[in-house]
């Protein structure tokens, strides 16, 4: 990812984190707006229906014949209004339009009395729900008269269970804003850590993308590093053979020349029996490793040296052909490198193995060769150690590819040393 691309996602996701912070504030907002103007509903409407219950429904039928103010039924409102000091407590009369009447009032001292008849401020669909015969409330009521409220109704019913209008009351709505308010402020503090968290897992993304396309920039070079190295060495290999080939043709030329067809024919079948292709195929299925040992074979047969594979068919299918192609080409190129200087008694021949224990594979190399004390201690516990004089980069850290490599499979190595024999087991 460039620059370019790195700046558009940061401020995209910066962008994604402020849009989500600042809906989770408005949220915040309405909801608790919305639940503060719930609750305090809820309390005035219990009020609202012990002062419905508590009215004296015959005085109050009379009054809605005569419309003449009854001082009784005012001073009942009035009582309840400082008891629970609200803006207005009042009757409605409910008729065949959208529009409550006021009809008898208790208000503040400073404000005048509400005229009989008045049309009231409730919305239309509250003032629906009282005509069927239900409670109700409003939002909060922004009025250039009468101020800031909240007004709730519920119905006043007679004894023979006629509806004849609305107890209502008006709460003052002044504090519902600032209580809103209060809740945001007291969760600063959650927001301010809910935005840190973001930023925090945000930068823990970009670390570990970037410590991921490290290790995948680094396994990407160690494999074009192998790749590499197995190239020259099938080049190298190739050239050999075709080195051979043309002695082995010169020679073949001279016997037929001298007419000495017999020798010539033992020369060939020797030939033939050198060169004879080593068949891997009927015991690997992976293509990969089947050509890297091909290739391994090879180099080992020009070097004189004899490589023998006892596998079984499956056992190079349960690993990445990668890592396994990091682990064989070190441990192959390693012991060709050790049997091709090795001057003891034993024969100078490889053995490749594999073999399926319970859910795990054991994979098995070994290859004579003489070892001090200090390159038995080192070879697998000291990064870059080899026991060649003259190694180069590549070949140095060949080992702790390896074992790097089966760590990444939680894996295991053993190795034994013994008889001029050189034993590597990986349990993966």
């Amino acid at each position: 990812m460039n620059s370019r691309r790195q700046l558009l996602f940061l401020v995209t996701s910066f962008t994604i984190l402020s849009l989500l912070t600042c809906s989770k504030l408005v949220l915040t907002y309405y909801s608790t707006g919305n639940a503060t103007q719930t609750t305090l509903a809820k309390q005035y409407m219990t009020i609202a229906q012990d002062m419905a219950d508590g009215l004296d429904k015959s005085a109050y039928e009379r009054f809605l014949q005569t419309k003449q103010p009854d001082s009784a039924i005012i001073q009942y409102l009035e009582e309840y209004r400082s008891r629970i000091h609200a803006l207005y407590v009042y009757t409605l009369l409910l008729d065949d339009t959208d529009v409550a009447k006021v009809m008898l009032s208790a208000v503040p001292t400073e404000s005048a009395l509400l005229p009989i008849g008045s049309p009231c401020t409730v919305p239309p669909k509250q003032v629906n729900q009282a005509k069927d015969g239900l409670e109700y409330y409003t939002g909060i009521i922004k009025d250039e008269t009468h101020g800031v409220y909240l007004s709730i109704g519920v119905p006043i019913v007679s004894e023979s269970g006629k509806l004849l209008g609305v107890m209502a009351i008006d709460i003052d709505a002044s504090q519902l804003e600032s209580i809103s308010q209060e809740v945001i402020n007291s969760n600063k503090v959650v927001f301010t850590i809910d935005i840190l968290f973001a930023i925090i897992l945000l930068l823990a993304f970009f670390v570990l993308r970037k410590w991921h396309k490290t290790r995948l920039k680094q396994d990407l070079y160690e494999s074009e590093q192998i790749y590499i190295s197995e190239m020259g060495k099938v080049i190298n290999s190739i050239k050999s053979s075709r080195h051979d080939r043309m002695n082995h043709l010169q020679v073949l030329h001279g016997l037929l020349t001298l007419k000495k067809y017999d020798r010539a024919t033992e020369y060939l079948k020797e030939l033939a029996a050198d060169s004879k292709a080593l068949d891997l195929s009927m015991k690997i299925n992976n293509p990969v490793i089947l050509i890297l040992f091909q290739s391994k074979w090879e180099l080992a047969q020009s070097k004189g040296i004899e490589m023998q594979f006892e596998t079984d068919t499956d056992e190079f299918s349960k690993i990445e052909s990668m890592d396994l192609v990091k682990i064989f080409s070190n441990l192959l190129d390693n012991a060709i490198e050790a049997a091709e200087v090795y001057e003891g008694k034993l024969p100078r021949r490889i053995l490749v193995a594999s073999r399926s224990k319970s859910a795990k594979t054991v994979y098995t190399v070994e290859n004579p060769a003489i070892l001090t004390a200090k390159d038995q201690k080192h070879l697998f516990h000291t990064d870059g150690y080899t026991t060649k004089t003259n190694p180069n980069a590549m070949r140095g850290n060949g080992l702790s590819i390896i074992t790097k490599t089966v760590h990444k499979y939680n894996g295991d190595i053993r190795f034994r040393y013994e008889n001029e024999t050189v034993k590597i087991q990986i349990t993966l």
